[in-house]
């Protein structure tokens, strides 16, 4: 079952004598649309991929790798080489943020396509849903991690919401009355939208009375206590 998703430029690098500093805000620009695109496919509840646990989307200049593709063999990780169809990176850098999000995406439907010349296991019908739903949605990436979690009194309600942007993300922690209308809301982090940044403060919500929220990173320290 695909539980990860990953576009990046990286062969650019070796490639094209791309300074790795340029390739690494590339790679950061595709953050918005992978990860939005995998929390709805995980969201749907649909195992697809059998055993594939991870696609890697590599966009390329290499010829051998763009013609080569995606192996034969299906392989827990697959790996999918798809042409850079633009001059450069600075002709990609020129995009809006809306169209880096379109094209990172039709890249993303692109590989399950290839992928699913090799295996039986991909179901475009629901990757081509996804996608319009990304579209929809105007790319916004915004959540609550995790569960809502209830004052002992069951009067109000606190969460992690998250705002994924392109170059930017975003950790509040909410307080919601018990019909979920927002009454409060405070940022408790602002990184760049990399995994090893903003992982670790996802942690966990926990109401010390009635009226005081705190939350708790992953290493049980208190990064944020608001009061309704």
């Amino acid at each position: 079952m695909i539980r990860d998703l990953q576009i990046d430029f990286q062969s650019l690098v070796y490639q094209s004598g791309y300074p790795q500093d340029v390739v690494k805000k590339a790679n950061i620009s595709s953050n918005l649309i992978q990860e939005l695109f995998l929390r709805l496919l995980l969201e749907s509840k649909k195992k697809i991929g059998g055993k594939i646990m991870k696609v890697c989307i590599s966009l390329t200049k290499d010829e051998k790798k763009i013609n080569f593709c995606c192996s034969d063999e299906v392989y827990d990780v697959s790996v999918v080489f798809l042409e850079l169809p633009f001059k450069d990176l600075d002709e990609y850098f020129t995009l809006s943020s809306y169209e880096k999000s379109d094209f990172l995406l039709k890249s993303i439907v692109r590989a399950f396509q290839e992928i699913s010349k090799k295996t039986e296991t991909i179901d475009l019908n629901l990757i081509n849903a996804i996608a319009k739903k990304c579209i929809a949605d105007e790319f916004i990436n915004q959540y609550y991690f995790g569960k809502l979690r209830s004052a002992k009194n069951r009067k109000h309600k606190a969460g992690i919401w998250v705002e994924h942007e392109m170059e930017t993300l975003r950790i509040y922690l909410d307080i919601l009355d018990k019909e979920e209308h927002l009454l409060k809301r405070e940022l408790v982090s602002e990184t760049e939208p990399l995994y090893p940044k903003y992982y670790p403060l996802l942690g966990v919500v926990k109401w010390t009375d009635n009226d005081n929220v705190e939350l708790f990173n992953r290493k049980r320290e208190v990064l944020k206590i608001i009061t309704i």
